[in-house]
């Protein structure tokens, strides 16, 4: 049987990149791709230098290739893109084009799965940020399922400059910006890697975050192109991941904790939403079970952020379009959120 180069990139096709169900064909990392005989040779250029995702990736590639019929031989070659420092951001984690807005602190809010109130924890602790920091900016990653206008109470839509940048929306003392502000609410998004990565791109790079010191982004739940998009595209300070306390729901912190971890991403902690109820009498109430948070937090060995509880104020404050923090400053709900937006500044702002 002979072997082409479509053939190779056809068997490359079916090697996903660890973590997500992209291959690695469409993530761009294939560069080259030879054919001498039965002798293949394979380019690859990740991300950023990583040398456990290198043997990983390149024993799926040399397992993939030697056992398509006619492969008699696999060389590969694997490099990563050099890492570029940013004045205010230290060592730089992912590459940074000329393009990059002088956001100095870009925090990812991420969870393993849906249904846990990552949203609701993204948009409360921009808020928080907000009423103690100048420059906060808040971007809705979330392309299938975007909250961030209604939660923060937004029906406008952005306008573009001459330059055909996009001039973001603004409320509460944030800079904001959703595809959610793109389209109606009728329409359903449903797109593709590609697009979702040029979603992401377009919303860093083309949207005037003029003055934005501190970027929180709500990324879609698991872990998928939109993440991916997002390291590649921004050096990210770091990430926290939102959980609720039953078991099923821990399980999938794993999977964030691995995300993060194998895309260089700093782990600001875990914190756990829905934590518990607090009845009128002072009693509280652990509807879903308690501490899960932070027993994942500590097999990971990564900071644990604190307890948000069950405040039917939080979902009022959600649907109207004002905040807890606003709505109700001095509920236990609105405090779980000030002091989680206190660990998280003084987190991105001394590294």
């Amino acid at each position: 049987m002979e072997i082409t180069q479509e053939g190779v990139r056809s068997v490359l096709k079916k090697v996903r990149y660890p973590g997500f169900t992209r291959d690695i064909v469409s993530f761009g990392i294939v560069k080259d791709v030879k054919v001498e005989g039965g002798r293949v040779s394979v380019s690859l250029v990740l991300p950023k230098p990583d040398h456990k995702l290198e043997t990983e990736i390149g024993e799926s590639v040399r397992s993939a290739l030697l056992e398509t019929p006619g492969v008699s031989g696999v060389d590969i070659q694997i490099g990563a893109r050099e890492p570029k420092s940013a004045p205010g951001h230290g060592p730089a984690k992912a590459e940074t084009p000329s393009k990059l807005p002088a956001i100095k602190h870009y925090i990812a809010v991420a969870s393993g799965k849906g249904g846990v109130g990552k949203s609701t924890v993204a948009v409360n602790l921009a808020v928080a940020m907000a009423m103690k920091r100048k420059g906060v900016g808040l971007m809705d990653a979330d392309i299938w399922g975007p909250s961030l206008p209604i939660m923060l109470g937004v029906k406008d839509r952005p306008h573009a400059t001459e330059q055909n940048r996009i001039i973001p929306l603004e409320k509460y003392g944030m800079k904001l910006m959703s595809i959610g502000f793109l389209i109606s609410e009728d329409e359903t998004v449903i797109w593709r890697g590609p697009m979702v990565h040029g979603a992401i791109k377009q919303f860093i790079e083309d949207v005037e975050w003029t003055d934005t010191d501190y970027l929180v982004i709500d990324l879609p739940p698991g872990t998928g192109d939109a993440q991916l998009s997002l390291v590649q595209t921004a050096p990210l300070s770091g990430g926290l991941i939102v959980t609720t306390p039953q078991d099923v729901a821990l399980i999938d912190v794993r999977r964030g904790v691995q995300m993060f971890r194998k895309l260089n991403v700093p782990i600001i902690g875990i914190v756990e939403n829905m934590s518990y109820l607090e009845a009128p009498g002072g009693e509280n109430i652990d509807i879903f079970g308690r501490g899960g948070g932070r027993r994942m937090a500590e097999k990971f060995e990564v900071p644990f952020l604190g307890e948000i509880p069950i405040d039917p104020e939080i979902r009022k404050g959600g649907d109207s379009g004002v905040p807890v923090v606003i709505s109700k400053p001095e509920s236990t709900a609105a405090r779980a959120f000030t002091e989680l937006a206190d660990i998280v500044l003084r987190s991105v702002e001394n590294t």
